[in-house]
């Protein structure tokens, strides 16, 4: 009888212990949930998240729609650009061939392309380009860039030819710099070694070993079935994204993917299916110059974080339209994805957020920006409305930042709502009289309006506390 009281009782505590734990995972999604709502409820997200732990999912939502024009909804099926987490499969490809002995990874690039320009490539490192401290530029900063080469497509060679062969911006290895154009070059170098093309050895090495239907290199061309659009978002609302031919993003950034299929390349970093244990230690080395390894940023979170000393690995990826986002905690295999299509969703706070609920840490839940508080004041109730919604947030102690109201009056402008930029830049101005910057953009909102002797003004303030202020110089002489 004793013995038959004590399984009971043993069966009851698995019981109630498993009631309890499903109690706190329904907690614990519920949270989720309204944590992403609130981003998405400000018009600040709309994709698809993935939170699992061991592979298996602890949370899933897809919220907004993959299509407004035809009112399609978002599903775990959607397909997104994912952009520069791309580099991590590059990176990825370049340490199977390094292990495949078919390339080492400090070896000078002049060893796999010859014909690329001999004074940069017999400097720099395979290793070098995978960490950023190379010295290369990024071809996305040029500012002919979005105007002149967006839109065409481009052979490998050409487009390396055309916007990834300037000077060094440094001396390789002493400093950090992020560089699409490398993980470009990077792409060439595959093509070199394999003799195939990028996204063939991409499929063959990385999505079909990992069953990753769902993921492939983006070409406007394919069909793509449950392929997302790209939207931007600002204070008109949403609007298509601009036209990007995606030969140009290439090795550094033309993947798409689902939050599912991200999930099982997560899963398969932590076996030896893709890269043995030496090559992994490596991608996961951080250079000297900053907490980037190879295709991944690493930081060591202390125990003040999370409640335990704690490694997480992620990369972030934004392309026309699109951003994304991977974090992942090694020591618990916990897996936190966003997928957005809405423009730059704020996705860094959205991750912190996920990993605080299930740590049972506090965060910080959404909240309206900034613009979109004045934006909604001026709609209401005019430019009076907006200086009061102003005035009320600085008697509040919440004066904005001088960059969100400068960014803000630059969107007015661009809305052709040229009085309400200016009384904005006024603002600003006064809030932040020591600026040349405040004083430069008033300057400009000025003589957008007409105003010549007014910009005059605000351009001669500007070029006093900023005596090399370039553009106040030129604007000054155009109107004295």
């Amino acid at each position: 009888m004793n013995i038959f009281f004590k399984k009971l009782r043993l069966l009851l505590v698995f019981y109630l212990l498993a009631i309890s734990s499903l109690a706190h995972s329904q907690n614990m999604q519920a949270e989720m949930a309204d944590f992403i709502n609130g981003f998405h409820n400000f018009k600040q997200f709309n994709g698809n998240v993935l939170v699992a732990k061991n592979g298996k999912v602890l949370f899933e939502q897809s919220v907004g729609f993959a299509n407004f024009e035809w009112d399609i909804r978002h599903s775990n099926k959607s397909k997104f650009r994912i952009g520069s987490i791309t580099k991590q499969f590059t990176a990825m490809l370049i340490l199977q061939l390094a292990q495949d002995g078919k390339l080492k990874l400090d070896d000078h690039l002049a060893t796999y392309l010859p014909d690329y320009r001999q004074d940069i490539a017999t400097k720099i490192t395979l290793r070098q380009i995978l960490n950023h401290t190379s010295g290369l530029g990024n071809y996305t900063q040029s500012k002919s860039f979005r105007d002149e080469y967006s839109r065409n497509p481009y052979s490998v060679d050409e487009f390396i030819r055309l916007l990834c062969s300037d000077d060094l911006v440094f001396e390789p290895g002493t400093e950090f710099r992020y560089s699409n154009s490398g993980y470009f070059i990077l792409g060439a170098v595959i093509e070199k070694v394999t003799g195939q093309k990028y996204q063939d050895v991409l499929q063959k090495n990385i999505l079909d070993p990992l069953d990753m239907k769902s993921t492939g290199y983006d070409s406007h061309n394919k069909i793509i079935k449950f392929r997302v659009s790209g939207y931007d978002n600002d204070l008109a609302g949403y609007s298509n994204t601009d036209y990007l031919d995606m030969s140009i993003p290439y090795a550094a950034g033309s993947m798409y993917s689902t939050a599912r299929d991200l999930l099982k390349w997560d899963q398969a970093l932590y076996t030896d299916k893709l890269l043995n244990n030496e090559y992994k230690k490596q991608m996961y080395q951080v250079s000297e110059q900053r907490n980037y390894a190879l295709g991944w940023e690493v930081t060591n979170l202390d125990k003040s974080t999370y409640g335990k000393p704690l490694t997480r690995i992620q990369h972030g990826g934004g392309i026309n339209g699109f951003n994304a986002f991977i974090s992942r905690i090694i020591e618990d295999k916990l897996l936190v994805i966003i997928l957005n299509n809405t423009g730059g969703a704020p996705l860094t706070p959205m991750t912190n957020g996920l990993l605080a609920i299930y740590y049972g840490k506090t965060y910080e839940k959404a909240t309206e920006h900034v613009d979109s508080k004045l934006y909604n004041a001026f709609k209401r109730e005019g430019i009076a409305g907006l200086k009061n919604s102003y005035q009320q947030m600085v008697s509040e102690g919440n004066t904005p930042r001088e960059r969100s109201l400068n960014y803000f009056g630059y969107e007015l402008m661009q809305m052709d709502e040229l009085d309400a930029a200016i009384k904005v830049f006024e603002l600003n101005n006064q809030s932040y009289p020591d600026s040349a910057n405040t004083f430069d953009s008033l300057g400009e909102a000025y003589l957008a309006a007409g105003h010549k002797q007014k910009a005059l003004t605000s351009y001669k303030s500007a070029l006093k506390l900023n005596p090399d202020s370039e553009s106040a110089k030129q604007a000054i002489e155009k109107l004295q």
